[in-house]
């Protein structure tokens, strides 16, 4: 009967092949991640890794430990995910657009899909402050936010391979905000009509701009005036009607490999706007 000490060298040289094939496995992702750019092809298939998390559990012959394999191997997908963003988006991706435009929510299942970290501004500020946005609202008023916010924002510009998402709409009505965003990332409109946005957020009593009169026609004044600066801001542009939050991460992702937005020479991505309209 193999003793104590015997068997941990026997998980060590698993653990060594292991290591060797994982390896191996992550260079020949980046093989395929290149080819697939040059290509132009669509860089995640969610056919594709839930046909090998099907098939990995078929290499297994203990029917016990099926699942577990499975389980880990999905763990292996999301590090084949996350090395291959930090190789195509070695910068901050930022979602703007009014509120009920989808930030948060695409944000979120956007996160996931590049397995980058995903970071909130309004959160953020929620957690120094101590007190929910409409709070900071109605204590201090909208000026003290936009402060805050632009705080945040500077704080966080300085981010890579992050997603950067302000789950309110008014992050363009300061310049600088969006001059630190660019500078150093992507930012991307998502982009809604006053129709849709007023169905999102119609039941929501969380908008502090919006709790009294809430309307279409108020929606489409105030989006009215930051149209301009949502235009001027934006490296990508996506729309949103009608589309599922996956179908909206999935356009981000694609329109982001194929706009070849690159950095010049003074550090700055170059200036160009690529529309999926």
């Amino acid at each position: 009967m193999s003793t104590l000490e015997d068997l941990r060298k026997k998980i060590d040289q698993c653990d060594r092949q292991l290591a060797a094939v994982l390896e191996k496995r992550l260079e020949i992702i980046l093989e395929i991640m290149a080819e697939k750019k040059d290509q132009r092809m669509p860089i995640f298939s969610k056919e594709r890794e839930d046909k090998v998390i099907k098939q990995i559990g078929h290499y297994v012959t203990n029917p016990d430990l099926k699942e577990e394999v499975r389980y880990i191997h999905r763990h292996v997908l999301q590090s084949c995910r996350r090395i291959q963003s930090k190789r195509l988006f070695p910068y901050h991706i930022t979602l703007v657009g009014f509120m009920g435009s989808g930030k948060t929510t695409v944000g979120v299942e956007l996160s996931k899909m590049l397995a980058m970290e995903q970071i909130d501004v309004d959160r953020m500020i929620e957690d120094k402050m101590k007190m929910r946005v409409s709070e900071i609202f109605q204590l201090y008023g909208e000026q003290v936010f936009r402060q805050l916010e632009s705080s945040a924002i500077e704080e966080l510009s300085n981010q890579e391979n992050v997603i950067i998402f302000c789950s309110g709409g008014g992050v363009v009505l300061n310049e600088k905000n969006i001059e630190n965003l660019k500078r150093t990332g992507v930012v991307v409109w998502l982009k809604a009509t006053p129709e849709e946005i007023y169905n999102r957020i119609s039941d929501d009593n969380s908008r502090p701009l919006l709790k009294e009169g809430m309307s279409v026609t108020k929606i489409e004044n105030m989006l009215q005036g930051r149209l301009p600066l949502y235009e001027k801001a934006a490296d990508l542009v996506i729309e949103t009607d009608g589309k599922t939050v996956e179908q909206v991460s999935l356009d981000i992702v694609d329109q982001l490999m194929r706009s070849d937005l690159e950095r010049s020479t003074t550090g700055k991505l170059a200036e160009q706007q690529v529309s999926n309209l």
